[in-house]
């Protein structure tokens, strides 16, 4: 499934508690001072303070009770989500591993019957979507990785075991011992009949 890297702040850009900016609105407003003086003053952006200011300046209006940039709300919590990444680890290793679309339809599954909520889109639509998807696979691409599948038939994958491959190796070994030499191994696996599906 997709794999990237994690993002990591870099900034303290927009990282201001709401008493600070509710200290600055009231000098701006009650106190008269300038917004670029209160906005030093309190070490808060000019344009963030006169945006605060303007909306406590309508009539009955609250600043938010949570300012500043604030984390995306998930539908899942980090102990629910690890369900679905154990799920696809699982069945990947069972050569059964889900496709983007798959992957959408099995959120929407697990979310609708645990009663969590979620975007009116996910009912509509029957499964997740694509943004969720994706925000999905980076939180997780160290386990996760998406990935262009190869056809491969049933009894290869069945067949490529420690048993069968010592065995092909210990046959190989006493060949080469009676003196057959590479120009006379030939693989004669063949028949012209596919056994092989391609895979989504």
């Amino acid at each position: 499934m997709v794999r990237t890297g994690t993002y990591k702040r870099t900034t303290n850009r927009g990282t201001f508690s709401r008493e600070d900016m509710l200290i600055a609105v009231d000098d701006v407003i009650n106190k008269k001072i300038s917004l670029r003086k209160a906005a030093a003053n309190h070490q808060l952006n000019y344009k963030t303070l006169s945006r605060y200011v303007q909306l406590k300046s309508k009539a009955e209006t609250e600043i938010p009770k949570t300012v500043g940039y604030q984390k995306t709300r998930l539908v899942f919590t980090e102990e629910i989500e690890v369900q679905p990444v154990e799920y696809l680890v699982t069945a990947s290793k069972i050569f059964h591993g889900l496709t983007m679309k798959e992957l959408q339809v099995l959120a929407y599954e697990l979310a609708d019957s645990n009663n969590i909520p979620k975007p009116a889109s996910w009912a509509e639509n029957g499964q997740a979507g694509i943004d969720w998807a994706r925000g999905f696979m980076n939180r997780h691409g160290k386990e996760l990785s998406l990935r262009t599948p190869e056809a491969t038939s049933l009894q290869r994958m069945t067949s490529f075991n420690r048993h069968n491959v010592n065995a092909f190796y210990n046959n190989l070994e006493e060949a080469l011992k009676n003196g057959f030499t590479a120009d006379n191994i030939w693989n004669i696996d063949e028949t012209g009949v596919t056994t092989v599906q391609s895979p989504t």
